[in-house]
């Protein structure tokens, strides 16, 4: 599969509905600092990773200090709105009957820019047998 393909597939894999339910229940009705979306960062089939990132992207006229946004990895992983591990097999889904979910985490909040922040979502696959 082509690189942009999988790249608008798996931006769909987190809908804008889904991230804005997220922040309301989070942020209890305030306009976070960010907006979310995800994003292909990477695969390597041989190597059974394939690595998404979960994009923080600074609101105009706000801050993403990055004590804000380095404890979002925790909440990011456990949110039953979010549901990750959902995402994380929709994912794996898109590469095909050939591979099976392993394990998936999330890394580190890592600083891009002052308007942008991604945390790491790696999943690991195997090929099915």
């Amino acid at each position: 599969m082509e690189r942009e393909v999988l790249a608008q597939k798996v931006k769909g894999l987190l809908p804008s509905e889904k991230v804005e339910e997220f922040f309301e229940a989070f942020y209890f009705g305030e306009e976070p600092a960010y907006h979310l979306e995800l994003g292909l960062r990477d695969w390597d089939l041989e190597k059974g990773v394939l690595t998404l990132e979960l994009r923080l992207i600074a609101r105009p006229g706000k801050c993403l200090a990055c004590n804000l946004t380095s404890g979002l990895p925790d909440v990011f992983r456990r949110h039953p709105i979010l549901n990750l591990a959902g995402v994380a097999e929709n994912a794996v889904r898109l590469l095909g009957d050939g591979y099976a979910l392993q394990a998936w985490e999330l890394g580190w909040t890592e600083q891009v820019n002052a308007d942008l922040h991604v945390v790491p979502f790696i999943i690991r696959v195997k090929k099915k047998e």
